[in-house]
């Protein structure tokens, strides 16, 4: 049975993303405001939370990169570690994102949240960690990334933005992929899986899918080859409300592994 897809939305277009991340960026010069966190801080603060949980402690660099990095708050909340006791931890985080707009953004939150961090984090309960930041003006659906991969990839709006394009993808550089002509709703989730190194992990938090449309598309035959398969790891709970007899919840946080 095909997927049903998403009406057409202005918020799949890149001019309305160019748009708004130019703005926020003249704010953010003038006053100091970051700008817009999609889904709250909350799911910031859940994303942030099951990460800690789940990847391991260790000397090495872990490699975490997010699709749609926006004004990098959510890449951002690594610099610190919560535990008790806190355990400093070494990443390297790389942000992506396809407006040139939000680079420059998200770069400029990094500078001054770097300045003020000691003075703001409460050393009972956080730890700074040894980070390095990255953030790149890529298109994911058409870059080739030759290889490069992440121990985490992450999402939160992103793949929701796309499924309101209604654009097909063509002429891709990543020729190893019969990719040409589909659209970005559905080529996304082949590309995902292909950033993650094996036994990886890629954390998604969506508003327009529940949490078992999202595993559909990220676990369904068509990702079944042998560098596509991801497999349901777990979920991340959120508020949930009851209407009609039936309950749900505005946004899902799933989790898959890189099998």
């Amino acid at each position: 049975m095909a997927e049903e897809e998403l009406p057409p939305s202005k918020l799949g277009t890149k001019g309305h993303w160019d748009e708004v991340y130019e703005r926020e960026v003249r704010v953010f010069k003038d006053v100091g405001d970051e700008g817009e966190v999609w889904f709250g801080e909350s799911s910031v603060s859940k994303m942030r939370k099951w990460a800690q949980k789940n990847l391991p402690q260790t000397d090495e660099r872990i490699r975490i990169l997010e699709c749609g990095s926006g004004n990098g708050t959510l890449l951002l909340s690594f610099l610190t570690s919560t535990g008790d006791p806190p355990f400093a931890q070494k990443f390297h985080l790389t942000g992506i994102d396809y407006c040139d707009s939000a680079t420059i953004l998200a770069s400029s939150i990094e500078k001054s949240r770097r300045e003020n961090i000691k003075d703001e984090i409460d050393e009972d309960e956080e730890i700074l960690n040894e980070v390095k930041c990255d953030w790149r003006t890529e298109d994911l659906l058409r870059k080739d990334f030759k290889g490069e991969n992440w121990d985490l990839v992450m999402d939160k709006g992103t793949y929701d933005a796309l499924c309101l394009s209604q654009e097909k993808i063509k002429n891709t550089e990543d020729d190893d992929l019969e990719d040409d002509g589909k659209l970005s709703s559905q080529l996304y989730p082949e590309r995902i899986s292909k950033l993650i190194k094996q036994g990886g992990y890629f954390l998604i938090t969506s508003c327009n899918f529940t949490e078992e449309e999202i595993k559909s598309r990220y676990t369904k035959e068509g990702l079944g080859k042998k560098i596509f398969c991801l497999e349901f790891h777990s979920s991340v709970p959120h508020p949930s409300f009851s209407f009609g007899g039936k309950s749900g919840t505005t946004v899902c946080t799933v989790a898959f592994k890189k099998i």
